[in-house]
């Protein structure tokens, strides 16, 4: 079977599994079995299709994540080691970045980092800025570090909760896209039964991570300083409330590409 024959039954393997997205994930699955990149597949059709990809494609229909099976996602432009245990990157996220970007920057914490993304882009797209990262997971510290490594950022990155590994450091900004998921909310299989629990789950409906980031973090923060955090579909008004009831101002807030309001700037009010 060749590359383009191979493809178009993939294609309708997908559709039938209801994957989204089956032409560009069929080729990205042919590319990465050849080592090749997807340009390349498609502009060689008649090439032979090698037996690996029954197995790549197996484990696609068994709705593992297209990013655990090719071992990275695209973030801001640049390729990151993802690995399961480990939250995927989201193109949303970028929303945190340039709210940051906008900022006085200086030196930047990244909680619960996962793969890194965040910290590292941050890292690499303001050189001069001291960046710092943390997750409780090791997993995710070990990525995050490989990530920092292979794309020649230089991130402080430590495994622990929240501010405890930077203790006794302030810190200009915060970013962080916490686990804001209901426990109880209905999730597609490739988030709910493979990405990390602790990276999607928050108790109180999702809120908990932001009312303790609320509560904690004008400690560690310098007086001009700056949060930022990702916000959950339709979580804006309570994650507001929550923070102006600590006593924090809504600076401005980022939509993403779909026009929902997705980073939350935060300062603490006078």
């Amino acid at each position: 079977m060749n590359l383009g024959e191979w493809r178009v039954a993939a294609v309708t393997r997908l559709v039938e599994a209801g994957i989204e997205s089956p032409g560009l994930e069929a080729d990205l699955l042919a590319a990465h079995a050849l080592g090749r990149e997807r340009s390349w597949v498609l502009a060689h059709p008649g090439a032979l299709a090698p037996k690996r990809l029954e197995s790549l494609l197996a484990r696609r229909l068994r709705r593992e994540p297209l990013a655990y099976i090719l071992g990275w996602r695209e973030f801001y432009g640049r390729r990151f080691a993802v690995r399961p245990g480990v939250l995927i990157p989201r193109q949303e996220s970028e929303t945190l970045v340039e709210s940051a970007l906008d900022g006085m920057g200086g030196n930047v914490l990244d909680i619960g980092t996962g793969s890194g993304c965040l910290a590292v882009t941050l890292k690499l797209e303001r050189p001069n800025w001291f960046v710092a990262a943390c997750d409780v997971s090791p997993t995710a510290v070990r990525v995050a570090r490989e990530n920092a490594r292979s794309l020649g950022a230089i991130v402080i990155i430590k495994r622990g909760d929240l501010f405890e590994p930077f203790r006794g450091t302030k810190f200009g900004v915060v970013v962080c896209n916490p686990p804001y998921v209901d426990p109880l909310a209905p999730l597609m299989p490739e988030v709910g039964e493979w990405e990390p629990p602790e990276a999607l789950f928050a108790e109180e409906g999702g809120l908990a991570m932001y009312r303790r980031l609320a509560q904690e973090a004008p400690e560690h923060m310098m007086g001009w300083g700056r949060l930022i955090v990702e916000l959950g579909d339709g979580m804006s008004g309570p994650v507001r409330s929550i923070f102006e009831g600590q006593s924090w101002e809504l600076e401005s807030v980022r939509p993403d590409l779909s026009g929902a309001p997705r980073a939350a700037v935060f300062r603490l009010g006078g």
